[in-house]
Formats: C-alpha cells, sequence, structure tokens
C-alpha cells in the first residue's frame, strides 16, 4: 500500500507519498494558497451572474487539472453538466440556487470522496424526523410525535419519493445507488434539501406515511438542530466482545484511526482470542467511514499468513495538489500497482490467529472501511456478510480541498485512483458480500441484528 514502482521523487516527497496513501477518506482542511477565504455569511443572498462565473471557473478549472478521472478531459455527460450550470447562471441567483447547480458539476464525477460542503454545515434547521433507507424504501427509524418507528415515507411535500429521489441522485456525490439511497435519507432532512425540493409551506413539511396498511399525511415543521447532550454517546469507536461458547470473536471498528487505542484495544482482543482458543472472528465495518487504512494492515500481523495482496494507487499531480500537498512534480500521471505486503511485524507468535475470518459490511461501509473488506475478500482470506458497501472496490481518494472566491464555498476533489487487491474482480461499483444479509424494518422496530444473527448461526452450524 505504501510502495509504488518508479517513484523518482526526493525523501521528503516519498514521504508524503506514503502519509497519504492510506487515506480513503482523508477529508483534509487545506486552505486555498494565497487567497483570502470568503466567509459564506457574509456572502449577498442573491449573487451576481459574474460572481457565480468567477466560482463555476474556479471549479471546473481545479476539476479539470486535479481528478484522475479528467485527465484526458471531461466526458460528454460532464460536460454537458457543465454546459447546464453556466447557462442557469446567466441572471442573479440566490446564493442556495447557486450551491446546488455548482454541486451537480461536482456531482457529474460521481465519485464520493469528491464532494461539496453543506452550507451552514450542522447550523441549518431541519424536521425531526429520522429516517433510514433500507433496501425496501425509506422509514421512520425512532418515535417522534407524531411519527412512528415503522412508519413507511412514501411521500415529501405531495411528491412521491420515488420523484424525490430522482430529483436528488444528481446532488449526491457517489459511486453506487445504495450509497446515494442512504446519503439522501439524511439530506431530505434539511432544510436547504427540503428548499431546493419545492416542499415547504409555512415552515414545515408535509411527510406522507403507510402505517398498518393505512396511508397517512402528518406535519413535519422545520426546528434548529438539537446539540448533542455531553455523554450522549454510542458505544466506542472501537472495541470488542468475546462469545467463549461459540468460539466467536467480534472486533468493531467505526473509524481507522491507527492510534494507541486501536493498537492496544487489537492486541487485548487477539490476546483474549488466543486465551479461550477462539476459532472465529469477526470484523465489524458497518459503520466505518473510513479514515487512515494502516489499520488493515495492523490487524493482519495477528493473522497467520506470511504475505497478502495490497492496494495499489495511481496519483494525478498537478502544480493546484503540489502547492497543498508538498510534491516537486506538478504534472503528469503515475500508476502503482497492488502489490504484496509481507505480513512479519508481530513480536508475539501465540497470539497468531489461524481460524476462520468473517467480515460485516453495510452501505454506510465506505472508503478505509471499505478496504478492509476488499482487501480481506481479495485475499480470500475470510467471508463478507451483509449489505453491499457504500463505495466502489477500485476508486478515488486522498482529498486535498478548494475554496471557491467569492461564496467560500468548500470542496474537495480526489488526485488519486486507488486500485483493488485483485483487479480482475472489477468492475464493482461496490463490495457485494458472500454471504448477503439486508437489515428490514422489522429488525429495526424489534431491535434485532440480522448480520450478528447470521454470523452466529454460521459459527454454530460449524464446517460443512
Amino acid at each position: 500500500m505504501t510502495l509504488y514502482k518508479g517513484h523518482r521523487q526526493n525523501h521528503q516527497e516519498r514521504r508524503l507519498l506514503l502519509a497519504f496513501a492510506f487515506c480513503g477518506l482523508c477529508f483534509t482542511s487545506y486552505a486555498r494558497s494565497g487567497q483570502p477565504e470568503a466567509d459564506p455569511k457574509t456572502v449577498p443572498a442573491l449573487l451576481a451572474p459574474e460572481k457565480m462565473r468567477e466560482d463555476l471557473d474556479y471549479t471546473v478549472k481545479i476539476l479539470r487539472n486535479v481528478h484522475p478521472a479528467t485527465y484526458h478531459g471531461f466526458s460528454g455527460e460532464q460536460q454537458a453538466v457543465i454546459d447546464a450550470a453556466y447557462h442557469q447562471i446567466q441572471e442573479p441567483k440566490a446564493i442556495n440556487a447557486f450551491y446546488f447547480i455548482v454541486n451537480s458539476v461536482i456531482c457529474s464525477l460521481q465519485d464520493g470522496h469528491t464532494n461539496l460542503r453543506p452550507r451552514g454545515d450542522n447550523q441549518n434547521r431541519r424536521i425531526d424526523v429520522p429516517i433510514i433507507w433500507l433496501r425496501d424504501g425509506f422509514y421512520v427509524q425512532e418515535d417522534r410525535e407524531p411519527f412512528q418507528r415503522g412508519d413507511r415515507i412514501v411521500a415529501i411535500g405531495g411528491k412521491g419519493i420515488d420523484a424525490i429521489y430522482q430529483q436528488m441522485r444528481a446532488l449526491i456525490p457517489a459511486e453506487n445507488e445504495h450509497y446515494r439511497k442512504w446519503g439522501m435519507a439524511g439530506k431530505i432532512q434539511r432544510e436547504e434539501f427540503l428548499d431546493y425540493l419545492g416542499v415547504i409551506e409555512n415552515d414545515a413539511v408535509e411527510i406522507g406515511i403507510e402505517r398498518a396498511g393505512n396511508g397517512i399525511t402528518l406535519s413535519a415543521p422545520l426546528k434548529p438542530p438539537v446539540p448533542r447532550q455531553p455523554g450522549q454517546s454510542s458505544r466506542p469507536w472501537v472495541g470488542y466482545q468475546i462469545d467463549a461458547d461459540l468460539s466467536l470473536g467480534i472486533f468493531h471498528l467505526d473509524t481507522c484511526n491507527p492510534n494507541d487505542q486501536y493498537t492496544k484495544t487489537l492486541r487485548a482482543f487477539f490476546a483474549e482470542v488466543s486465551e479461550k482458543n477462539i476459532r472465529n472472528i469477526a470484523v465489524d465495518v458497518r459503520r466505518n467511514g473510513g479514515g487512515n487504512s494502516r489499520v488493515i494492515d495492523e490487524f493482519f500481523t495477528y493473522l497467520k499468513i506470511g504475505r497478502y495482496r495490497s492496494y495499489g494507487g495511481d496519483i494525478r499531480y498537478s502544480k493546484e495538489v503540489a502547492q497543498k500537498v508538498g510534491y516537486t512534480r506538478t504534472s503528469g500521471y503515475e500508476r502503482g500497482r497492488p502489490h504484496q505486503m509481507r505480513n512479519d511485524k508481530v513480536k508475539d507468535s501465540k497470539l497468531l490467529f489461524d481460524g476462520k475470518l468473517f467480515v460485516l459490511t453495510s452501505t454506510q461501509t465506505f472508503s478505509s472501511g471499505n478496504w478492509f473488506a476488499v482487501t480481506v475478500k481479495d485475499n480470500g482470506l475470510g467471508t463478507i456478510i451483509g449489505e453491499p458497501t457504500g463505495n466502489a472496490p477500485s476508486s478515488y481518494g486522498d482529498v486535498p480541498s478548494f475554496q471557491m472566491p467569492n461564496t467560500g464555498f468548500s470542496f474537495s476533489v480526489s488526485h488519486k485512483k486507488f486500485v483493488r487487491p485483485n483487479p480482475d474482480n472489477d468492475p464493482e461499483d461496490a463490495l457485494y458480500p458472500d454471504i448477503p444479509v439486508y437489515t428490514t424494518i422489522d429488525d429495526v422496530i424489534h431491535g434485532s441484528d440480522p448480520q450478528i444473527e447470521k454470523l452466529k448461526a454460521i459459527v454454530k452450524e460449524g464446517p460443512k
């Protein structure tokens, strides 16, 4: 993962390449070099065409010069979206309207890592309706008076949910429909997206639901976001549980952070697995949105394997990225193929595991979280259980940020194309599990965990 054949960079550049090679979801806040940052809060509510054109020109230039997919220029479809965007800014526009125009250009690359930041971030008003996307539709996942857990959402503001999705899909950066629909569930709770859809009336939104076979229309008022209370948190981001009776250990990893907490928790997990002679382990990355992929290499040091094949990474060089990252090259394209990694770093051979390995995935499994499952799959090291992942096994990433000069909108652009360990398994728009297990609304209502239940059933059944 860290070695790219053919590199002739100096020592500092090689060090930077090693550092960034691991970042699948690296939303680093690089400031635009030499340009004072604009504050969107001070931007006029109505933007002049020349100001929008400057911001759109800048965005198009960055996408053309930085992203690997545009190395030979924009595709016909991408250029059509760009042309349509210029056509829409010939008259003054509200800043929210321009946000969606420029967002459509960024999303035309269909790259989950290349994206435009939402205006106002988490300060915008929302409807207090916790929406979840499942394989068969959109549902309410928690009680929020007058909504009830299990309500199926069929319409928003009088528009059918399928029509809403068709309006939204071009505004969600993604590589597959699974991630787009999961992303839509969160975005349609936000005021700016509801306003774009034209479904707000009197500071509220009508939501059409199905409940117990009956169609009902309920009103959801827009409210300021509720701040998270101190101590109000879910499980720790890394941890594990051991079921000695089943001979099963489950290690959950909700973000890829190879810090001391991770390494200590990982060692404690394998120490207990060894002590109790556990023969089955699972890595749960269903909530993992990415981070630093070195967690994979660290985990693999506890597996009884001599070598494994790792990701490769193609790099597109540009003046824009060189200014932010420190590359000495300012142009060109360099290919880094998947390669073999030696697995000989573990210090205590008693902790080496040679039993069965499973990985649990969901549509939220993204970036380096996705890499974890893909690396296991492509090396034939274990079994994938769950739902398709949120991005493609071979995908773009490593994303410096840029800022538009007038609106101050911030956006991230990939400058690498990561290639999965076994490219023969491409093309795939997601990692599809060996054993598909989808969460249903009945699971949500009853608080059951179908992927864990399936895992335990497989372990209990034993070898066939």
